[in-house]
């Protein structure tokens, strides 16, 4: 670290220093904290405008000033490095000098940079040191706005699970809370020092907040934002899932409509119509096809009586998902696909886009920005309604290739309607209450130009809490009819046609739908053939239909409502629906499109290009291929493929029913996965992959599919999926993650590689890394992603064998720095917690870092890289990454020996500073807290609780010999994919007692139910046990993890039982 305080040119930084008794500004309190008087900053200003022909020799100096004029002189906007400069009395022209000292400053005395997918963000680490904006905040009404934004900051944060090293301060804007702001405090510098004020309340940290507590107008805001966090916490809220709705100007008559789903920390089973919570653990929510939520069973509900009626689950997916654009669809599919492979298709409130016949208020998020529900702007307000309506100053708005009417108002507005008659006003107040329409999935529909109905619909109310309301009287009428609304309910017969149903409010305010009801309406196929079929549209109704011809089909009509449909048997595309125009009277045409009933499976990608035999196929690709079946019953056999299987016949395979009309590949994700849970996704190994088949048809599926090669001094993207890859023009991001042996914690974040040619596949390697190690990988969001490859730029190219050498020597070398390092303030248990973070942001193996590889060999390491995540702030991100940080390393926590978890938090403590082992002694439930967590996210919750405890120093209980009525109640749950349960991997795992009557049995049952007894006897470290550490016990490891995860709570029962049957032997 520089010390530069000695020089007599520095002098006014010298006095600051000797007042505060500080020999040396050191980066472990941010610069704010120097508290510097209106005297002294002013003195080190007119030092900078004396030097200011050499300010590179007043670094310090000048990163000082930068971060007292932020907290002192800031006053609004966007600031710029220019701004700085001029505030700080120097000429303008001396900006880039001032930015450069200022950042070598902070540099020079070890301060770490911001670092974002942005790369390092300097201007805002130098702003970012001054803390608070304090005087601009305490101006005016500035406060009072800015504290209500935080406040809802705060509660926001509160319901989801966040990264808070994660730097990305884009999640702020998806929240309504920015309302509350001015323009001039929405941006990046603002929003980060609000989240470091969220973080220290949401921590209960009060030494984290970045501006001084003592000031009397800020101890309030302090108390105010404790108050609110310990309002959200003490309440257990559970909400049914929804989406909402943003309008975005793109000019002052475009617009786009996005949505995206609500975040809900928590939700019950009884809220998701068809969840089998008894064999669902985790649970998958796609809105559009988008992955945007996870859940996990966190805990079962149960009576009075005891008996289990429900389940709770948690959201543990960190961050918040991307808006997702509306393309025109009636309905917004959302999909929840459970790891017990059912599929369902909910409609949520919000499922419906805007229902712009009856005007839509939307007010003011941000800039260009408006939601579909209250905000902060509740002046600026913006109604959307279709040419129908009326009304002085409004203008066109072209929404999604459709014309409407809008107007900007601030809290009222008349409308006329030139078709009904009607006069309504709409003002800015919005509803609280919210409608679900439910028993609306038809699933031979692929695509429709209405929202359609077979039936009544089940409708539920909830107000802004997510409780239902009770007593809602839906009516109903034929659209845009000026009939009475009658009362709707199960014995009503709707009229075939465009119907509205209205549902009132307990405010009398309303929401009104639209629907087509179809009645009885289907269709029926016969005679079908691979290329030909016929088409019969079936309804007791008086309509008049007709097929569209589209590429590739043609199409006669041989009776009416019926069609012959015939497709050309050498075309390389595939038109997988059918499109008919249904002509009722008194209605609009009806669009339907059905899948195309050829007998036969074909798989296609979405421009529907037949994929040939021998694909390779990316994992994180998966959405963008469909299987398209009709009339012909199929299975998917998914097997594993590697040069290093000799025989083949060794190998599982799993099957699964094709399913019947347009299915994304994705969704026999799970299939998938659990295919590379028997033998792992051995990413490195590039023979290694999944073989799906239908019929005679092979698909390859890997997780990772090109490759990266040194090429001079440029890096090459490779394509070795296919012979001809003439064509082949890699379009995602490459990015270097620095490996070297000198490399700081600081300096250990991801580099962008810029193109160098983007046709010829090439990339320019950074300066910075010309001569170090480092990883070369692609981004999360590329469908098609590297190998994660090492590379030492100063060497050649390494062979595949001379990798693997190097690999396991520098894995050894881990294990022992980690050993000997400090998890509180070492430097190379900081190193892996970072690497920790991006590998889980870039979704990479856990074994690209070779860290993690010692760290699943031993014990001990793991408990201290838990340890050093909660340090170190990871905990979220641990919780979230357990389940595949355990499959990839074939390890569980646990599996860890009961006395390693004590002896290593002992050591932890008395390895503190004295100053802060009191301090650590009251933050042990939260490290209780995490160890529960990452029980919860691996076992049933209810022995995740019971581990804790005992870990903690609790009992555990007892238990006896498991008896021939056990075993049996264990094999009765015990179901693979195949009847005979060939598809579940054995072995034979010598177990050191003996814990349950013996009996005959399946091989399959008796290898799960003494997995779990193997990993009971590593947790209570019986003398000889099979170490399932060891790497000679990997084989044990995967198929235990195996069935721990696919039986989890067969698993749970059986391990906890033999663990006290072991401790109170």
């Amino acid at each position: 670290m520089v010390n530069i305080c000695n020089s007599e040119q520095h002098v006014v930084l010298m006095r600051i220093l000797d007042t505060r008794n500080r020999p040396s500004i050191t980066p472990d309190m941010p610069l704010w904290k120097l508290k510097l008087t209106e005297e002294e900053y002013t003195n080190l200003k007119e030092t900078l405008v004396q030097n200011a022909y050499r300010l590179e020799d007043f670094g310090i100096e000048a990163a000082l000033c930068y971060a007292e004029w932020w907290r002192r002189d800031y006053n609004g906007g966007i600031p710029s490095r220019e701004d700085v400069a001029v505030g700080l009395g120097l000429p303008h022209y001396c900006w880039e000098q001032l930015y450069k000292a200022a950042r070598h400053g902070l540099k020079s005395h070890g301060f770490a940079f911001i670092h974002s997918l942005k790369g390092n963000e300097y201007f805002r680490t130098l702003l970012n040191q001054g803390g608070l904006p304090v005087n601009y905040i305490k101006n005016g009404t500035n406060l009072s706005g800015f504290s209500r934004f935080l406040i809802g900051l705060v509660e926001e944060l509160s319901s989801i699970n966040i990264d808070w090293d994660d730097n990305n301060i884009d999640l702020i804007k998806n929240f309504n809370c920015i309302a509350y702001l001015g323009k001039a405090f929405k941006n990046d510098n603002i929003y980060d020092v609000s989240l470091q004020i969220a973080h220290a309340i949401i921590s209960e940290e009060d030494r984290w907040l970045p501006y001084d507590d003592t000031d009397s107008s800020l101890s309030e805001l302090t108390k105010s934002l404790k108050r609110e966090y310990r309002r959200v916490k003490s309440e257990h809220r559970t909400k049914p899932l929804s989406l909402s709705w943003k309008l975005r100007l793109t000019s002052s008559k475009t617009a786009n409509l996005f949505v995206n789903l609500n975040i809900v920390k928590e939700i019950s089973s009884k809220s998701i119509e068809g969840l089998n919570y008894q064999s669902c653990y985790t649970f998958d929510v796609f809105v559009s096809g988008i992955l945007v939520g996870k859940y996990v069973r966190k805990s079962l509900v149960k009576d009075d009586k005891g008996e289990v009626i429900g389940a709770i689950y948690s959201r543990i997916t960190v961050g918040v998902a991307n808006d997702i654009k509306w393309s025109g669809e009636p309905v917004v599919e959302v999909k929840i696909r459970c790891d017990n492979d059912d599929r369902l298709f909910p409609t949520l409130c919000g499922s419906y886009p805007p229902n712009f016949e009856c005007p839509q208020v939307f007010q003011m998020l941000d800039d260009n920005v408006y939601s579909l529900k209250s905000t902060a702007n509740a002046e600026n307000n913006i109604a959307v309604f279709s040419t129908n309506w009326k009304c002085d100053g409004s203008h066109n708005l072209l929404l999604n290739g459709e014309l409407y009417s809008a107007i900007k108002f601030t809290d009222k507005v008349d409308l006329h309607n030139c078709m009904s008659n009607e006069d309504i006003t709409i003002t800015n107040e919005f509803t609280p209450y919210s409608a679900e329409f439910r028993g609306t999935y038809i699933q031979w529909v692929e695509q429709s130009n209405f929202k359609l109905l077979t039936r009544i619909p089940v409708i539920s109310v909830f107000d802004q809490t997510g409780t239902r309301v009770g007593n809602i009287k839906p009516k109903y009428r034929v659209h845009n009819s000026k009939a009475e609304w009658r009362n709707l309910s199960n014995s009503c017969l709707l009229p075939f046609g465009l119907v509205d149903i209205k549902v009132e409010f307990p405010d009398n305010k309303y929401v009104m739908e639209t629907f087509y009801f179809i009645d009885d309406m289907t269709f029926v196929s016969r005679n079908e053939t691979m290329f030909s079929t016929e088409l019969h549209l079936y309804s007791r109704h008086v309509i008049s239909a007709k097929v569209d011809e589209c590429e590739n089909l043609s199409v006669e009509m041989t009776d009416k409502n019926t069609w012959r449909i015939s497709r050309d048997a050498c075309a390389s595309k595939y038109s997988p629906t059918c499109n008919l125009k249904i002509i009722a009277e008194n209605n609009p045409p009806l669009k339907v499109s059905v899948v195309a009933p050829f007998e036969g499976i074909v798989i296609s990608d979405l421009e529907g290009k037949i994929v040939p035999s021998g694909k390779i196929i990316s994992y994180d690709n998966l959405r963008y291929f469909n299987i398209i079946s009709h009339g012909q019953s199929g299975m998917i056999d998914v097997t594993y493929k590697s040069d290093k299987i000799k025989d083949d016949n060794t190998i599982k395979h799993l099957k699964s029913p094709v399913i019947e009309g347009i299915v994304p590949l994705s969704d026999y994700r799970d299939l998938f996965a659990r295919m590379f849970q028997l033998y792992g996704a051995n990413t490195f190994d590039r023979s290694s992959s999944i073989e799906l088949k239908i019929f005679d048809k092979r698909i390859y599926i890997r997780k990772f599919v090109l490759d990266s090669e040194l090429s001079s001094d440029k890096i090459r993207i490779t394509d070795y999926t296919s012979e001809d890859t003439s064509d082949f023009i890699y379009d995602g991001d490459v990015y270097a993650l620095p490996v070297s042996e000198n490399i700081k914690p600081a300096e250990l974040v991801q580099i962008k590689l810029e193109p160098y040619n983007r046709q010829m596949n090439l990339f320019t390697i950074p300066d910075e890394l010309l001569n170090s190690e480092a990883i070369l990988f692609s981004g999360p969001e590329s469908s098609r992603r590297l190998v994660p490859k090492y590379y030492n730029f100063e060497q050649e190219d390494y062979s595949s064998e001379v990798r693997g050498e190097m690999s396991a020597a520098n894995t050894i070398l881990w294990s022992e720095r980690l050993c000997k390092d400090d998890v509180f303030a070492g430097e190379y248990w900081a190193k892996t917690v970072k690497a920790f973070r991006i590998i889980s942001e870039f979704n990479l193996p856990f074994t690209t870092y070779n860290a993690f590889k010692a760290i699943g060999c031993e014990p001990k390491l793991l408990v201290n890289l838990i340890l050093a995540c909660w340090i170190n702030g990871a905990s979220d991100v641990l919780i979230q990454e357990i389940d595949r940080f355990e499959d990839e390393l074939n390890i569980a926590v646990h599996w860890i020996p009961h006395t390693v978890w004590g002896k290593c938090i002992e050591s932890f403590i008395r390895s503190l500073p004295p100053t802060l082992i009191n301090i650590m002694n009251t933050k042990l439930g939260e490290i209780t807290e995490l160890i529960n967590a990452l029980f919860n996210a691996t076992l049933s919750a209810e022995v995740a609780s019971e581990l804790t405890q005992y870990v903690a120093g609790g009992n555990i209980g007892n238990a006896r010999i498991f008896s021939r009525a056990d075993i049996n109640q264990f094999k009765s749950k015990i179901h693979g994919c195949t009847d005979n349960n060939i598809d579940l991997p054995l072995t034979r795992f010598v177990l050191q007692n003996k814990y349950y009557v013996d009996q005959e049995m399946h091989k399959s049952y008796r290898v799960m139910i003494e997995s779990a007894m193997c990993a009971a006897e590593n947790f209570a470290q019986v003398k000889n046990r099979t170490n399932l550490f060891l790497l000679e016990s990997r084989d044990y490891a995967r198929i235990t993890n195996f069935y721990r995860k696919y039986f989890k709570e067969t698993y749970s029962e059986i391990f906890i039982g033999t663990v006290k049957q072991i401790v109170n032997k």
